[in-house]
């Protein structure tokens, strides 16, 4: 028993020397400190897939909040170009009614009419300005007055057809005289 008790601890001593440094034979290393306990925190819940999930959900949300805003802005869009085809549609009407005034007021009859009653009178020999050259054609003289008619004009011109008509007839008798006496 010896000899078993012997190389069991032959043994023990060979692998203590090789468990001692080879720097120092026959130094054991000591035994690393035993760590101390302390609270550790419980495992961290995966934020991968709570930060995807919250971004999905916002921007789920903010595409459905911009969509709205569109819409509605062009709704407005729509309500305003309805709005000023409305007006120009009412601008148009009036222009058309103006354009219709305008062309009643510029007929000939009405200018002579409004010229008349501003007293004024249609010119003989009238004069034109060629804008190409600024020359002058024709030869400009001032118009008269015609005669107004009133009830001493009237009885004047009557006299003097009466006067015209005597003339006339006294002149066929002493015609007709002159024949019948030729004749004879």
């Amino acid at each position: 028993m010896s000899q078993t008790l012997a190389a069991a601890t032959g043994r023990r001593a060979s692998a203590a020397a090789a468990r001692t440094a080879p720097g120092n034979p026959g130094v054991r290393p000591a035994r690393p400190p035993r760590p101390t306990l302390r609270v550790v925190r419980p495992p961290a819940v995966e934020r991968g897939r709570t930060v995807f999930a919250v971004s999905c959900l916002l921007l789920l949300v903010g595409g459905l909040l911009s969509l709205l805003l569109i819409n509605t802005a062009l709704a407005q869009g729509s309500f305003t170009l309805h709005d000023l085809q409305a007006q120009s549609d009412e601008l148009g009407d009036r222009e058309q009614a103006l354009r219709q005034d305008i062309d009643v007021q510029a007929a000939p009859e009405r200018l002579a009419e409004r010229a008349r009653a501003l007293g004024m009178v249609p010119s003989q020999s009238p004069a034109f300005l060629r804008l190409s050259d600024g020359k002058l054609l024709g030869v400009a003289a001032p118009a008269q007055q015609p005669e107004q008619p009133t009830v001493a004009g009237q009885a004047k011109k009557a006299s003097q057809a009466s006067t015209k008509s005597t003339k006339s007839t006294k002149s066929t008798k002493v015609s007709t005289k002159s024949t019948t006496t030729k004749s004879r």
